[in-house]
């Protein structure tokens, strides 16, 4: 549902940026019309979207703790020819995860923007990254076998724990003593992707692109960008492009 609504999104925006275009050209009114067909349909999806997408944002923590113990279910049973493509697998359920980990508090709604439980539960995602990065480095000495039950164990609790509301108990205390909170670098890799997608969209402004090849070229590299800083999880950072759309 999500990835249908921010697709519509793109749509609508797309059709915005023509509109501010070629506002100036005859009948006028076709483009009035089509103006408000446009914000009418938006403020649906708006609407329609808002109540269902937020549950299902704040619950990704789980779908990615499931996620992770299917893979190291599927690398557990895996034949030796596709042992290495299993973990590779695991591997990378490992770092969504991780990422989801880290947003748990900012997605929960509970915790205010200035409030001071923020740096605790940013500390204690801190700790819970570095203990599933402790456990997966555990694959260059230890059996894989055990390794897949450790990580397993580690993503159920944590599924169970963010359930019941316990973001800031994500694994026992036990488990996490001694461990180096690892630092939460999104805001940072936000930060430079807004920064080298305006240095591309004023960098294609003194090409002389037509306006339209320079909205398509535009949104390409916008996309390609977020990629390089977000791999496999970029779709969740498009809100980023409204950032440089069109004023009227």
């Amino acid at each position: 549902m999500l990835a249908a609504t921010a697709f519509a999104y793109i749509v609508v925006a797309y059709f915005v940026i023509g509109l501010l275009f070629y506002q100036e050209q005859e009948p006028p009114w076709r483009w009035v019309v089509a103006w408000a067909i446009s914000v009418t349909l938006l403020m649906k999806l708006c609407v329609k979207t808002r109540g269902a997408g937020l549950p299902f944002i704040r619950n990704l923590l789980t779908l990615e703790c499931k996620a992770t113990i299917r893979a190291c279910s599927e690398a557990y049973g895996a034949s030796h020819a596709q042992r290495a493509e299993k973990l590779f697998a695991v591997g990378t359920a490992l770092r969504r995860l991780e990422g989801d980990v880290m947003r748990a508090h900012r997605r929960s709604g509970t915790v205010a923007f200035l409030s001071p439980r923020r740096r605790e539960l940013r500390t204690h995602a801190g700790q819970v990254v570095a203990k599933l990065r402790e456990v997966e480095a555990a694959f260059d000495r230890s059996p894989p076998a055990e390794v897949l039950s450790e990580i397993a164990g580690l993503a159920a609790t944590i599924a169970e724990q963010h359930v019941a509301g316990h973001i800031g108990a994500l694994l026992p205390k036990p488990l996490l003593e001694g461990k180096q909170p690892v630092r939460d670098r999104e805001v940072l890799r936000v930060a430079a992707a807004v920064v080298l997608i305006a240095g591309g969209v004023v960098g294609m402004a003194f090409l002389g692109f037509p306006d339209m090849a320079t909205v398509a070229v535009g949104m390409a590299w916008a996309v390609l960008v977020l990629m390089a800083f977000f791999g496999s999880n970029w779709a969740r950072y498009i809100s980023i492009l409204e950032l440089f759309k069109p004023g009227p």
